[in-house]
Order: C-alpha cells, then sequence, then structure tokens
C-alpha cells in the first residue's frame, strides 16, 4: 500500500515536470518562432530580390553585348577605312617616287672652243645627222661666214670666246676685253641675226695668265663688267683633256667625259673644235653614246642654263 502511494506520487511529478517543460517549450517557441518566419521571410525576400536584380543585370549584359557588337563593326570599318588610307598613302608615295624620278634628268652641255674650223664643219654635220644640240665659243676668223651662219641656222647655241684669243692683248684691261669681245658680237650680230649674250672667258674666268698683262684683279673686274655688258658667261664642270695634247688620244678623251660626268646633273663638258682636234671629232660619236646611256639629255646652252663658273 504504501509502494501503491509513492508510485501516484512520482508519475504526478512527473506529469507536473513535463507540463511545466512544455511550457516553457511553448514560451521559448514562442518568443522565436515569430523571429525566425521574419528571418526567413526577409530571406525569401532578398532572394527574390536577387533575381530580380539577376534579370536586370542579364538585360544590362545583354545591352553591353550589343553595345560591344556595335564597337566592334565599327573598329572593322575603322580598320578597312585605315587600310584604304595606307593603300593611299603607298600609292602617293608611289607617285611621288616617280615624280622625284622624273624630275631627276641630267643634262649634257657639249661646248666647243676655238673654233670655227674644217672640224666644226664636221661636228654640225655629226650633230645634225643625231638630232643634237650645242654650243660653239667661236673666235673671230674670215672665211667662215657661212659656218657662223650654219650654227644658228641649225639650232645651236652661237657663243663669244673672244675675237683674237691673245691673252697679251684682250687680257691687258677691263676696256681692251670688252673691245675684242664687242667687236665679235657686232660681227656675229650682222652676219647672223642674232647677238650672241653666252659667253667663255679664254682659259676660264680663274686663268691666272691674265695675272701677268693685267694683274691679279682683273677677271675680278672682268666678271663684273660682263655682267653689266649684258653677257653670261659659263666655264665647264668636265674637262676632255683634248687641250692637253696637240692631238689627244681619242679614247683618253672618252674616258676624260664619260668619267667626268658621273654625278652631275648639269655636266658642262669643255671641247675643242680648232684645226688640230681631229680626236675630238673621232671621239665626240662614243662620247654622246655613253651619255645617253648614262640618262643625260644633250642640250644647249641657253640663257636660262645654270650657271657653271669658276668665280
Amino acid at each position: 500500500m504504501h509502494k501503491k502511494g509513492l508510485s501516484m506520487h512520482n508519475a504526478l511529478v512527473l506529469f507536473f515536470s513535463l507540463s511545466v517543460i512544455f511550457s516553457v517549450v511553448g514560451a521559448v517557441l514562442a518568443i522565436k518562432l515569430p523571429k525566425k518566419i521574419t528571418a526567413m521571410n526577409e530571406i525569401k525576400a532578398a532572394v527574390i530580390e536577387l533575381e530580380e536584380n539577376k534579370e536586370e543585370q542579364i538585360k544590362e549584359l545583354e545591352k553591353i553585348e550589343e553595345e560591344v557588337g556595335e564597337v566592334s563593326i565599327k573598329l572593322q570599318s575603322l580598320e578597312k577605312d585605315w587600310k584604304e588610307v595606307e593603300e593611299a598613302q603607298s600609292e602617293v608615295k608611289n607617285k611621288q617616287e616617280e615624280v622625284g624620278q622624273a624630275e631627276e634628268v641630267k643634262y649634257a652641255y657639249l661646248t666647243f672652243d676655238d673654233g670655227p674650223s674644217v672640224n666644226t664643219i664636221k661636228i654640225l654635220d655629226f650633230l645634225k645627222a643625231n638630232n643634237i644640240k650645242a654650243t660653239f665659243f667661236v673666235i673671230g676668223k674670215e672665211g667662215y661666214d657661212d659656218v657662223y651662219r650654219r650654227i644658228v641656222d641649225e639650232g645651236h647655241t652661237l657663243a663669244i670666246h673672244s675675237n683674237t684669243h691673245k691673252y697679251s692683248e684682250i687680257y691687258l684691261s677691263v676696256y681692251a676685253f670688252m673691245q675684242d669681245i664687242n667687236k665679235l658680237s657686232n660681227k656675229l650680230e650682222k652676219l647672223t641675226g642674232v647677238r650672241p649674250t653666252i659667253m667663255r672667258f679664254p682659259g676660264g674666268s680663274n686663268n691666272t695668265v691674265s695675272y701677268r698683262y693685267g694683274g691679279k684683279d682683273l677677271m675680278d673686274k672682268l666678271t663684273t663688267e660682263v655682267n653689266k655688258a649684258g653677257y653670261q658667261y659659263y666655264d665647264w664642270n668636265v674637262d676632255s683633256s683634248d687641250a692637253t695634247e696637240i692631238c689627244k688620244n681619242k679614247d683618253a678623251i672618252l674616258n676624260s667625259v664619260l668619267n667626268g660626268v658621273v654625278g652631275k646633273e648639269h655636266a658642262m663638258i669643255l671641247m675643242h673644235d680648232a684645226a688640230a682636234k681631229t680626236t675630238t671629232v673621232e671621239a665626240l660619236p662614243q662620247i654622246v653614246d655613253g651619255l645617253r646611256k648614262k640618262g643625260f639629255i644633250l642640250a644647249p646652252i641657253t640663257e636660262d642654263t645654270p650657271a657653271v663658273q669658276f668665280k
């Protein structure tokens, strides 16, 4: 009986304890559950917001991809345009080079001093047969009026060298020299109808032979005076060497000319057509052939020809 009463008592205590536990658990749940629900709702809202943002970001990405595509198309167009620009620049460069090459014309001037003579006639025959114009720096001679005229009539330049070519007379003074060349110029104008304005000093504008007759400053005075008188004087930058001997070897003359013109755009070639200069006439065909092979245009001296002067 006593044991039965004790069991009942224990059962009541257990029941009471469980009631208390359930009450506490219920209270705790009642407190914490709403918070958890709220948290769950917040998480859910955040997920929804993320989904919405994701869609917006996808749209934004698609927009960016579209813009990138447009930029890519523009870049391709620019590359095409740039290629066309490069091709155009290349074409312009090529044309400039062609123009530059076209402008790089070389001129050779065949000039003959101390004529006329029988050799002048032979030279004129050769020039006529080959359609070449040259320049003749003549002196005053009787019996060659027809040669003076022929030089002009066939399109060559008739130029003054001196009337007498006597250094001891022409280089005595400025007056003596001007009297000499004016006398010849007057004669040639009367014969041909053309007054020569191109001239060459005997011995060149830097000759020293004149020192013994007119002094060291004579050539300086003469170069000034002839310009004042309307003459334009020309020296030379290629010497055929045919004056170094009475009758120079033909091949030596040829080599002197063809070696001398190298690197020159305006080759002013000194030769002589006096009666003794037969080898100059003989060398002339090969000289012309060699000059043409080197790309030179053969031309007479005119007032527009660039001056080749020692002084």
